[in-house]
């Protein structure tokens, strides 16, 4: 799965309203860096909600201050996925995001070590 183009961030995180700067090809294997506070965890979080549909994951997003929605279009395969009104226009379920979120829930971090991260760390090397 190829997400192809950021072509428009808007009201959520970080991002007011970038549309051609967002415009940028992405490759199969494209590197978001940046210093802290610049929008790398929203990015991320963009994509786990297209994935799992999860639209609380934007939506707890909202630009403070803001009076409209977060508004979000993603080329994926060639097609533009679009969050808007609270909602995508569909799925995307095929991406994997690896962030904290994922460590956080299948790998133990901490002292404890919980079941569910037994189950995710094994889901992880031997696939559901």
């Amino acid at each position: 799965m190829t997400i192809e183009r950021l072509n428009l961030l808007r009201n959520v995180g970080q991002f007011d309203n970038v549309d051609i700067g967002a415009n940028i090809p992405l490759e199969k294997l494209s590197l978001i860096f940046s210093e802290n506070g610049r929008g790398k965890t929203t990015l991320a979080a963009i994509l786990r909600s297209l994935s799992n549909g999860d639209v609380t994951l934007i939506n707890e997003r909202q630009r403070l201050g803001s009076t409209n929605s977060p508004h979000v279009v993603l080329t994926v395969k060639g097609t533009q996925k679009v969050f808007q009104d609270g909602t995508w226009s569909e799925a995307e379920p095929t991406i994997a995001i690896f962030d904290d979120a994922f460590v956080a829930s299948n790998v133990c971090s901490g002292i404890e070590i919980a079941s569910a991260h037994k189950q995710g760390l094994y889901e992880l090397i031997l696939g559901e």
